[in-house]
């Protein structure tokens, strides 16, 4: 039998293909905002509200994808997303005015919403204890990267056929991989538990047994503070390198891209094993972990984005660094959220903390973007553009408040565990 388990790493290359591609798209309309916007005319504040549309319905769909995760059979539930996310795409790319792409990109984050919880209850129901936070660490991170392939993409396609042609391109691959998703072999829930497959509350009930979990209480929090400036800093991060940095719009993309790319491959893969070293050696292990690396990630990131630092020297190699604290957070959060709660809640608390997670994800890109009209600076270019290096200054330090949640919620980590295995059994 392989060390992953008896399902072997397939379950896991084709769970991180989905979140492959449902994170393109985040990557590719930030690369060419600034040629939607010359075409479509609107402002900073507008730009932000087309990540705003996919975080609403997120908001929206978090907890309902959840609770259908975890009541029907999950690839056929992902496959049939992964189809309809790859048709919106190519509307996107078809939008005539503001208001027509942010509407179609409502639709890709509704995507997103009912798959992230099924995709990560599946991990957990292939992958024993032993390996999860590794397992974790590569399904957490491709969701980063696909944001950094589809960064350079988006940009190299731009470049040779402007960006409705970078847009629609990224639906494709998102055909392929549902087929994929549907051959999957099915576990049963809780399986790498040794837990049997347990029978499913009613909604309200599922809600209200899930929230009752004081370290899952606490998570949802924490990750709301931390989604909510990463967002907002992974949709103006291209933007804000024209601008400051002073990198054209073809050249900045693939390199802010490949920035994000290294950094995240290298904070995920080393978070998950970190994840499972740590195990069982101090109190509240994974959210001791998760806690540190956020707060020293906030403050790497808060000095990248100083004036008058060197960019090449500096400044993109502490974005790197940052990057790498901040994903390394993922393997251990998605760890507790699955293992604070029974098998047969899986879904519905992921679902939750992607509805958490996405609170303040919904205010942060306009906030960034209003911070950044209200202060006018002349780039190099010649052009007077709103001041992104302020508005990141005044956010990025509330990623302390996250981290800050997680090292206090430690403290109930080992209890809820054991609590969720004794209600398995």
């Amino acid at each position: 039998m392989s060390r992953w388990g008896p399902y072997g790493t397939r379950p896991l290359i084709v769970l991180c293909l989905v979140g492959l591609v449902d994170a393109f798209d985040r990557g590719v309309v930030p690369a060419v905002i600034e040629a939607i916007q010359r075409d479509l005319g609107f402002s900073d504040f507008e730009g932000g509200l087309l990540n705003t549309a996919l975080i609403v319905a997120a908001l929206v769909l978090a907890v309902p994808g959840g609770l259908i995760a975890d009541r029907t059979d999950r690839r056929y539930l992902m496959g049939g997303v992964l189809l309809v996310w790859s048709l919106a795409t190519g509307l996107a790319g078809a939008a005539q005015s503001f208001w027509q792409l942010f509407a179609v990109r409502a639709a890709l984050g509704a995507g997103d919403a009912i798959n992230d919880p099924a995709a990560q209850s599946l991990v957990a129901d292939y992958y024993p204890v032993e390996v999860r936070g590794r397992a974790y660490g590569w399904q957490r991170v491709v969701p980063t990267v696909g944001i950094g392939v589809g960064t350079a993409l988006g940009g190299g396609i731009y470049a040779l056929a402007g960006w409705r042609v970078a847009v629609i391109s990224i639906g494709v691959p998102g055909i392929l991989v549902a087929l994929l998703v549907r051959r999957l072999p099915l576990p049963t829930r809780g399986q790498s538990d040794g837990a049997a497959d347990a029978v499913r509350l009613g909604t309200w009930s599922s809600v209200k047994a899930t929230l009752s979990v004081p370290s899952l209480r606490i998570l949802l929090l924490a990750t709301a503070f931390l989604n909510g400036i990463l967002t907002a800093l992974g949709f103006w991060g291209i933007a804000y390198h024209v601008r400051a940095s002073g990198l054209s719009e073809e050249s900045a993309p693939a390199l802010a891209g490949g920035v994000i790319l290294l950094g995240a491959v290298a904070g995920g893969i080393v978070g998950g094993l970190a994840t499972d070293r740590i195990r069982g050696t101090v109190k509240g292990a994974p959210m001791l972990l998760a806690g540190v690396v956020t707060g020293l990630g906030a403050i790497v990131l808060f000095v990248s984005f100083l004036d008058g630092i060197p960019v090449y020297a500096v400044r993109l190699p502490l974005q790197m660094l940052g990057v790498a604290l901040i994903v390394a957070c993922l393997p251990p959060i998605t760890v507790i959220t699955a293992e604070v709660v029974p098998p047969a809640l899986r879904g519905t608390s992921f679902g939750l903390v992607k509805l958490f997670a996405n609170v303040l994800a919904a205010v942060a890109p306009p906030l960034i973007g209003a911070i950044a009209d209200t202060h006018r600076v002349r780039i190099h270019t010649g052009a007077v553009k709103g001041d992104l290096g302020l508005a990141f200054r005044i956010v990025t330090p509330t990623i302390l408040i996250g981290s800050l949640f997680l090292l206090y919620g430690r403290r109930h980590l080992d209890a809820d565990i054991a609590k969720a295995l004794a209600a398995s059994d």
